[in-house]
């Protein structure tokens, strides 16, 4: 959580959501598109992954 910011990404990219109720492998794969076109680093995506999380996905994650 300590990673910078770069600038340009002080407002995330948009990212599709994933609610728990399709694919999970589909929903990495697209974000991972989205970041490797934009050069995004690990630790900034790690940091931009659970934006992406709704309702039952969020509290799978949020229970981690």
């Amino acid at each position: 959580m300590r990673a910078h910011i770069p600038l340009g990404f002080e407002k995330p990219p948009p990212l599709g959501t994933y609610d728990g109720q399709t694919d999970p492998d589909d929903h990495v794969d697209n974000i991972n598109a989205i970041l490797d076109f934009r050069r995004v680093s690990g630790v900034i995506r790690c940091r931009l992954f659970p934006t992406t999380l709704r309702k039952g996905a969020m509290a799978w994650y949020q229970s981690l």
